[in-house]
């Protein structure tokens, strides 16, 4: 999911648009219905999972390069950055939604839409939102451990389901 600070009046942008942004395209949040100011796009570390959903996300469009001050090792930095950067409202990030709203709970920032769609529960359940990846448990077929049927089943179970909600992630259920 992609946040903002929270004073950025940008509610939502497109999927070309979020493209346009990290491809240095989209240089002034003007162009997408914000203030006349400049986006500072803040992106993680080469090799960190965020980054390397970013790049998934961008596709065959190029990732522009990040000044080294918008570069962040911690996925909580990321965060923290976009909501105190320059005491700003110009900046922008990403990262997994259970991170943003289960573990960091920032109050200085803001989730935006994408394509108008909210990062709801609701909405990546039922596909409406569209930038979501599957998280998969695997076992190799030959493997006679009986905890893993078990695991399956708990992780499947009310109680399962409703663990996973609890940490930031969509259940399937």
């Amino acid at each position: 999911m992609f946040f903002v600070h929270k004073d950025n009046p940008v509610e939502s942008l497109t999927e070309d648009q979020i493209r346009k942004i990290y491809s240095g395209e989209i240089t002034n949040w003007k162009e997408v219905g914000g203030k006349n100011e400049k986006i500072d796009a803040f992106q993680r570390n080469e090799g960190s999972g965020s980054q390397s959903m970013l790049k998934r996300f961008m596709g065959d469009t190029p990732l522009a390069e990040a000044p080294k001050e918008k570069v962040v090792d911690m996925m909580s930095g990321i965060i923290d950055d976009v909501a105190e950067y320059k005491s700003r409202s110009s900046s922008i990030g990403f990262s997994f939604r259970y991170y943003v709203e289960g573990i960091i709970k920032n109050p200085d920032i803001k989730i935006i839409a994408v394509n108008g769609i909210a990062p709801t529960v609701e909405n990546i359940k039922n596909g409406a939102y569209p930038i979501v990846t599957g998280l998969y448990a695997v076992s190799y077929k030959g493997n006679d451990n009986e905890n893993v049927q078990k695991l399956i089943e708990w992780t499947l179970s009310d109680e399962g389901q409703r663990i996973i909600e609890e940490t930031g992630y969509s259940g399937i259920k």
